[in-house]
């Protein structure tokens, strides 16, 4: 599961619903909490693990 740094859970966000993973309430959700974009790059790195995505080349 994916844990934001501010402690709000990702199901009563709309990050995360019955049918997985809603990516734009993700990424706005970090354009809009000071404590999640301090750390944009690990979250979105957490989050691509979690639905398979790969590494970038």
């Amino acid at each position: 599961m994916l844990h934001l740094l501010c402690g709000q859970d990702p199901v009563e966000l709309g990050i995360k619903t019955y049918e997985g993973w809603n990516i734009t309430a993700f990424l706005d959700h970090l354009d809009s909490c000071e404590k999640c974009a301090k750390s944009k790059e690990t979250l979105i790195g957490e989050l691509n693990s979690i639905i398979g995505g790969g590494p970038q080349s």
